[in-house]
């Protein structure tokens, strides 16, 4: 069966000398992979037709049996080539696809994740105000919304009282340690976290997209006892513990993407700054 879609390369692996395989998001089966013969060969028709965080129109044939399709035809409509100019933004849309890619199940209706991983790559490649982490936390917010796994925030009014600033949350039943229902488990994982990080969260999951930079994106998240970062911060190490639990995906990629994204841009290693020509 030949299938027309719209993609986005989300993996590209060396399968031979001059052929890949390139792992799709596509809206309409989810998550696929294509065997591409020969790509890397000087007169190939798929040379620069397809490169990571491209949308392209796809043609393939699908094949059932090994899970891996053929393909056909291949026709860039999207390259987003600013993020190829910048090395922060590249290294956020990278982390993007990646856990896009280890989250997504295959042949399965992906079209709301299409066009929230679009929304994601075009502001990353074409709104240079917007800060990368935030897209990655407005990202990773929504990516839950869609797949099912929000967290239940709701308090309970006598263990969790107004004036109680600090709660625990429980990684493994997504919601606060209360004593109202069932018991925790000897050694269950838990975290510590502020009554206005929820806030937070909350009010990112309404938003269309991220703000419009970095200081309304302060403003958004500053309370007047906490200074934002700390409050961006405390949502940032959030998503990460509860995605790393539920999603069962490996936290070191989060980790070096956003200790890259917290490099200031002069920010020099010491080997060239001690370097004398």
């Amino acid at each position: 069966m030949i299938i027309q879609t719209q993609a986005i390369t989300l993996q590209i692996r060396p399968w031979s000398r001059t052929s890949h395989m390139v792992t799709w998001l596509t809206p309409d089966h989810g998550k696929i992979v294509t065997a591409v013969k020969g790509a890397c060969r000087p007169k190939s028709a798929f040379l620069g037709q397809y490169d990571l965080f491209y949308t392209c129109d796809l043609l393939f044939y699908r094949r059932d049996h090994d899970g891996v399709h053929a393909i056909r035809e291949c026709v860039p409509n999207a390259l987003r080539e600013p993020l190829r100019h910048d090395w922060r933004r590249a290294a956020a849309a990278a982390y993007l696809v990646d856990l896009t890619a280890r989250v997504t199940v295959g042949h399965q209706e992906s079209a709301p994740l299409f066009r929230l991983l679009t929304q994601a790559l075009d502001l990353l490649a074409n709104a240079p105000q917007v800060d990368p982490r935030e897209v990655i936390l407005w990202y990773e917010t929504h990516l839950l919304q869609q797949l099912g796994l929000m967290p239940d925030f709701t308090t309970c009014p006598h263990c969790h009282p107004p004036d109680r600033f600090w709660l625990r949350f429980s990684l493994p039943s997504g919601r606060f340690l209360c004593q109202h229902l069932a018991q925790n488990q000897p050694g269950e994982a838990t975290l510590s976290l502020h009554r206005d990080v929820q806030d937070l969260f909350r009010a990112l999951c309404k938003r269309v997209r991220p703000s419009a930079g970095e200081q309304e994106f302060a403003d958004f998240a500053s309370k007047k006892n906490h200074h934002p970062a700390n409050l961006v911060l405390g949502l940032s190490r959030f998503l990460g513990m509860f995605i790393t639990f539920h999603l069962d995906v490996p936290s070191a990629v989060r980790r070096v993407t956003f200790e890259m994204l917290d490099t200031t841009p002069t920010q020099k290693p010491a080997l060239l700054e001690n370097s004398k020509p």
